[in-house]
């Protein structure tokens, strides 16, 4: 990480703290207490702390060429902040800071400023992935019996066996980057996490749920023209849990949609960078 500081002197730093954070509260994830805060911007991290007559500020990004940047994005927006009193701000960058990781690495891996390769690979396969799931929804137009029935609808299974494996890999991956991949608003945090929560929940137990309806009817169950499970008698139980499949269709649909209208709202309403960070 390469990382600078500045010692700002202020008539009332904690003033100029909250002034600052209350500012881009509505666009990036903010941390605010007594004794300073935290701003997760696109370029970096900038973390503000209130002494006896200064501020003292920490500028840290991955990415050496956005540290100027990202200290002059910081110095302007103080200054606005202070209105008609003059900060002097003289930034230094650390010694001894430890390099960033190569191009190559930065890119797959996630950041407090948008999503890794690897990331945008899981989500944009899966969203692919998903949305032809949902072409089994036609079998309820002409039973199926039109082109899209009878030409796309057949892999069903077998997608369904294939996004199995990936939101399992999905999960891992994710549970690797929490710390380092970019935050939400706190003001709606919980309902961001509790809708992707939802989805997660929904992505993993739909093809679950699918293999047991298969299993529990009778049919087995065969991926890519491979029988993994031969046909057979019935299992009750099996065929009961299976039975949620269809429910669960219908709100992974709905939750879908829900993350689809929530990108577009960010983009087209209050226009932050909330969707870029998945492009």
């Amino acid at each position: 990480m390469y990382r600078s500081h500045s010692r700002i002197p202020a008539s009332n730093p904690s003033r100029l703290i909250k002034r600052l954070c209350n500012h881009w509260r509505h666009k990036f994830a903010v941390q605010l207490d007594e004794q300073g805060g935290v701003i997760e911007l696109p370029l970096g991290r900038c973390s503000l702390h209130a002494s006896e007559g200064y501020l003292d500020a920490q500028l840290e990004t991955a990415d050496q060429a956005k540290l100027q940047q990202l200290q002059k994005v910081v110095a302007d927006h103080l200054e606005r902040m202070a209105g008609d009193e003059p900060l002097v701000i003289a930034w230094k960058t650390e010694a001894g800071a430890q390099p960033a990781a190569g191009p190559a690495e930065r890119r797959s891996l996630d950041s407090p400023s948008r999503y890794g390769t690897v990331s945008r690979v899981f989500h944009w396969l899966m969203a692919l992935l998903i949305v032809w799931q949902f072409l089994k929804l036609g079998d309820r137009i002409a039973e199926g019996e039109h082109w899209v029935g009878e030409t796309l609808v057949p892999w069903h299974v077998s997608l369904g066996a294939v996004l199995m494996v990936l939101v399992v890999l999905r999960i891992v991956w994710s549970l690797s980057q929490l710390r380092q991949r970019p935050q939400h608003d706190p003001a709606t945090a919980w309902l961001v996490k509790g809708g992707h929560l939802a989805l997660y929940a929904c992505m993993l137990l739909m093809p679950i749920t699918g293999v047991l309806y298969l299993v529990g009817n009778g049919y087995g169950l065969k991926v890519f023209g491979q029988q993994l499970v031969d046909k057979g008698p019935e299992i009750a139980w099996a065929a009961s849990v299976g039975g949620v499949h269809s429910p669960l269709a219908w709100l992974t649909v709905l939750l879908v949609v829900g993350h689809i209208a929530a990108a577009l709202y960010h983009r087209l309403v209050k226009r932050d960078d909330i969707m870029q960070r998945m492009l």
